[in-house]
């Protein structure tokens, strides 16, 4: 996984980039997310961390504690701020790097959650609202995880579950007042494609998916229309009437 740099790309990395028309290590800019790299189920699974020029001249930080470490990181260029690296828990080490457009709009969000120095989400604004989360799950210091949202829900998921690079789930969020709730295919013979006997709804009984109801006894008040009435009276060694049944309404009496 590709950690925070500390320090100035060097002269040799400098000199590549001047010499050839791009070049991923040297470029200054934005990153595009792995998930538009590939058409298909297959993702570039690479954490890049997008430049921020925190140690440069025109960096202004902030200690918020007074412990003479700077909490928070102003990068400017032409004085308008492009990017903050905060401190969030005080503890020295950098949580997040925030990237701002040319309207000082948030694009563009890198956080460490689990705090070892290394990025473990990396969202993407549109307009200062989050459509996507490129995440890390399980350690391997990979993404493995897509997540799609359309306002400030969380709307589809894709997720490479056994580290291949390829995605082999795909998650619907069907209920818009459970974030719990969600539609799961998988692909299980590795074709690239979810399998339709193996969709798995999370929680369906939670929103209202009607139970099947067994069909009523022949000659009930709910036998359906069209079907056969019964025609024969109960038998003679059916169980009497109750001792009260003397009082019931005449179309209430027997069984």
């Amino acid at each position: 996984m590709t950690r925070f740099p500390l320090t100035w790309p060097s002269p040799r990395c400098l000199l590549v980039a001047l010499m050839t028309a791009a070049v991923a290590s040297c470029a200054s800019s934005t990153p595009a997310p792995s998930s538009a790299k590939s058409s298909t189920g297959e993702r570039d699974t690479a954490i890049v961390h997008e430049p921020c020029e925190k140690d440069s001249a025109s960096a202004q930080k902030v200690d918020v504690n007074g412990d003479r470490m700077p909490d928070i990181i102003h990068v400017k260029k032409e004085g308008q701020e492009v990017c903050r690296v905060v401190d969030l828990n005080l503890d020295g080490s950098i949580d997040a790097f925030i990237y701002y457009d040319g309207n000082g709009v948030e694009r563009r969000r890198e956080s460490d959650f689990d705090r070892d120095g290394r990025a473990d989400e990396i969202a993407h604004y549109e307009r200062g609202a989050v459509v996507l989360k490129e995440r890390e799950t399980n350690f391997d210091d990979k993404l493995d995880t897509w997540d799609y949202y359309e306002g400030p829900r969380l709307a589809r998921r894709e997720r490479d579950s056994d580290g291949d690079g390829i995605i082999d789930q795909w998650w619907q969020f069907n209920n818009p007042n459970d974030p719990r709730c969600a539609v799961v295919s998988t692909d299980q013979n590795t074709d690239g494609k979810p399998d339709p006997n193996s969709v798995v709804d999370l929680c369906a009984e939670s929103y209202g998916t009607p139970k099947a109801i067994p069909p009523p006894p022949p000659g009930s008040a709910s036998t359906p229309a069209g079907a056969a009435p019964a025609t024969s009276a109960a038998p003679a060694s059916s169980a009497p009437a109750p001792a009260n049944a003397a009082s019931q309404p005449a179309d209430k009496k027997g069984p």
